[in-house]
């Protein structure tokens, strides 16, 4: 299906979805609108959800996105039998709710740039910005999780060191207590 893409009401571009046995393939190509500084991304919706298609580079003076998504994430987002009836691009997603891949509830809005936890360390919160990790807190612990493959890259991928696997998730739980500056004023 060959669908256009719209920014700020307006068509901007088109954008490819061609699904396959392993889930779907995206190609974005689309004019570079004038968003100031504001760097865009390609978002899917149907009804009350939107998804994250990603994040569109810029390539001899347009906007071009291609990648594959998933069967687990269409699964997720609702859209494996039916594909999204609408596709922007924008700074954040519609105020409509965000579904992301491995949340499975239909009602929870999720946009940690403006309302989820934050870890206070620059790096995580710059991954929570970018709508592919997930946070919850959990007591004085925050934890977060993105989709993981041991063959492919992961949103946690700066902190993977501290991040552990758990049913197809890289987890990292966080506590906001600094244990480092905190052990080092106890060395005498």
């Amino acid at each position: 299906m060959q669908t256009e893409v719209f920014y700020q009401d307006q068509p901007v571009g088109t954008l490819q979805w061609t699904t396959d046995a392993f889930g779907a393939r995206v190609t974005l190509d689309c004019a570079i609108p004038n968003s100031g500084s504001d760097i865009l991304r390609c978002y899917a919706g149907r009804g009350a959800h939107t998804l994250r298609i990603g994040l569109p580079e810029p390539v001899d003076g347009r906007l071009w996105l291609e990648r594959h998504l998933s069967r687990e994430t269409l699964r997720v987002a609702g859209y494996l039998k039916t594909p999204p009836e609408h596709f922007y691009l924008a700074v954040y997603p519609e105020e409509k709710g965000v579904l992301l891949p491995g949340e499975p509830s239909e009602n929870r809005r999720l946009n940690p740039a403006l309302d989820g936890p934050q870890t206070g360390d620059a790096v995580l919160d710059a991954l929570l910005a970018n709508s592919e990790v997930q946070a919850e807190a959990a007591g004085d612990t925050i934890v977060l999780r993105c989709c993981f493959s041991p063959d492919k890259p992961f949103a946690l991928a700066p902190a993977f060191v501290l991040c552990t696997v758990e049913s197809g998730y890289a987890v990292l739980r966080w506590t906001k207590n600094d244990a480092a500056a905190e052990a080092a004023s106890s060395v005498d």
